[in-house]
C-alpha cells in the first residue's frame, strides 16, 4: 500500500485545524456530551470535575497554534528581507541573525569552566569541547535575535493570535491543622518568618513520596524557593505515595512518627538525602540520626493504622486536585507538575507577588 506523503508543517497545521475544530465542537459550556439513564452530561461539567486533563489539553492546542504563527511570521519576515536583499530567505535570515553573534574567547572559557563535570564534554579534546561550547554559544545568540524579532512583533501588533487562550484554573487547596508547614530552608524553620498563615502571601503545597526520584531531583529547587522567598512563603508537603514505589508508605510513615516530635522536616530531609536504602533498619538509622525519642518513635512504627489513614487522605485530596503522579505542586492554588527548574517556581511566585501589590 501506498503511503500517503505529508510535509511536516503541513501535517502539523492539519492537527492544528483538526483539534480547533474539535475544541470548537466541545468547546461550548452548554453541550451536552453523553447521556446515561437519561441524565444528560454536559461539556462544563466534566471540565469542572477534571480540570487539570482538560486545561492541559487546551493548552498544548494553544501551544500548537502558537507555534505555527511564530514559524508562519518568521517565514513571512525572511522572505521580505529576501525580496528587499535580493537573496534566498535562508540566506537573508542568516545574515540577519549573524550580526549579532559575537562570542569572545573569555565567554568560551567561563562557559567551559561551568560545564567541566559535563559527562559528555569529558570525552572530547580541550579543542573540540571549545568548538562544541563556541557553537553552543553563538546559537544562543541567534536565538536571543530570534525572540527579540518576535516580541517586536507582538508588540507592534504585526502578530497577534487571535485564538482564544485558555484560562488556568485555579484549586482551593486548603491547608489542614495536620499538615506539616514549612517556612524557610532549614529543617527547623517549622515556626512563621515573617508571615504566618494565610498571611503569607505566597502558600506552596506539595504532593510526593520519599522513594520517587523525580521529588529527590527537585529538591534543589525548593531550597532555593524557600532561601529567596524566606518571610513570604510557606512550604507543605502532603503524601502521594505511588503503587509501584513499595517503600513510598513506610518511609511516610516514618516520617510522620517523627513529626509527632516535632522533628517531621528533619526526617523529611534525611529520607530524600538517603533515598538510595528506605528498608526498615535504614529507617532506624536515620531516626537515630535527628535524635528522635527512639521508643516512642519505634512505638508509632509499630501501629502505623493512623499515619496510613493520613496518607490515604492526602492521596484523596492530591486526586481530587487531579494529582496522577510525583511531584505536583500549588502555587497559590497554581498548579505545576514534575521536577521543575528553580526559574519556573520563581516565574510563578513572582506573578503571585505582583498581583499582590497591584
Amino acid at each position: 500500500m501506498k503511503k500517503l506523503s505529508w510535509s511536516k508543517s503541513a501535517l502539523v497545521l492539519a492537527i492544528g485545524v483538526l483539534s480547533a475544530q474539535f475544541s470548537t465542537a466541545l468547546a461550548a459550556p452548554a453541550d451536552p456530551v453523553f447521556k446515561i439513564g437519561g441524565k444528560v452530561t454536559t461539556y462544563k461539567e466534566l471540565s469542572d470535575q477534571n480540570k487539570a486533563e482538560f486545561y492541559d489539553i487546551d493548552k498544548k492546542q494553544y501551544e500548537l497554534l502558537e507555534r505555527q504563527a511564530r514559524q508562519r511570521y518568521l517565514e513571512k519576515f525572511s522572505a521580505d528581507l529576501a525580496a528587499k536583499n535580493g537573496t534566498t530567505p535562508d540566506l537573508a535570515m542568516k545574515a540577519y541573525t549573524e550580526k549579532a553573534v559575537k562570542v569572545s574567547d573569555a565567554e568560551v572559557k567561563e562557559t567551559l569552566a561551568k560545564f567541566k563535570d559535563n559527562p559528555q564534554l569529558a570525552k572530547l579534546t580541550p579543542a573540540e569541547a571549545e568548538k562544541q561550547i563556541r557553537a553552543y554559544l553563538e546559537d544562543q545568540q541567534r536565538r536571543t535575535v530570534v525572540d527579540g524579532l518576535l516580541a517586536a512583533a507582538f508588540k507592534s501588533g504585526e502578530l497577534a493570535i487571535l485564538f482564544p487562550k485558555p484560562e488556568e484554573p485555579l484549586y482551593d487547596v486548603v491547608v489542614a491543622k495536620n499538615d506539616h508547614v514549612r517556612y524557610g530552608p532549614a529543617p527547623g524553620d517549622s515556626k512563621p518568618l515573617g508571615c504566618e498563615g494565610e498571611k503569607c502571601p505566597i502558600t506552596v503545597v506539595e504532593y510526593s513520596e520519599f522513594q520517587c526520584p523525580f521529588c529527590q531531583r527537585v529538591q534543589p529547587a525548593i531550597q532555593s524557593l524557600l532561601t529567596a522567598y524566606k518571610g513570604k512563603v510557606r512550604f507543605v508537603v502532603r503524601d502521594f505515595p505511588l503503587s509501584f514505589h513499595d517503600r513510598a508508605r513506610p518511609a511516610g510513615v516514618a516520617a510522620k512518627c517523627a513529626g509527632d516530635q516535632g522533628k517531621f522536616w528533619e526526617m523529611y530531609t534525611v529520607l530524600f538525602d538517603n533515598q538510595k536504602d528506605l528498608s526498615d533498619e535504614a529507617l532506624g538509622r536515620y531516626a537515630d540520626k535527628i535524635a528522635v525519642d527512639k521508643p516512642k518513635w519505634s512505638a508509632c512504627i509499630k501501629n502505623p493504622a493512623p499515619k496510613e489513614k493520613e496518607m490515604d487522605a492526602n492521596i484523596e485530596s492530591g486526586m481530587k486536585y487531579g494529582v496522577s503522579g510525583t511531584p505536583a505542586y500549588f502555587i497559590n492554588g497554581r498548579r505545576l507538575s514534575g521536577a521543575m527548574p528553580f526559574e519556573e517556581f520563581k516565574r510563578v511566585i513572582d506573578e503571585e507577588l505582583a498581583k499582590k501589590k497591584s
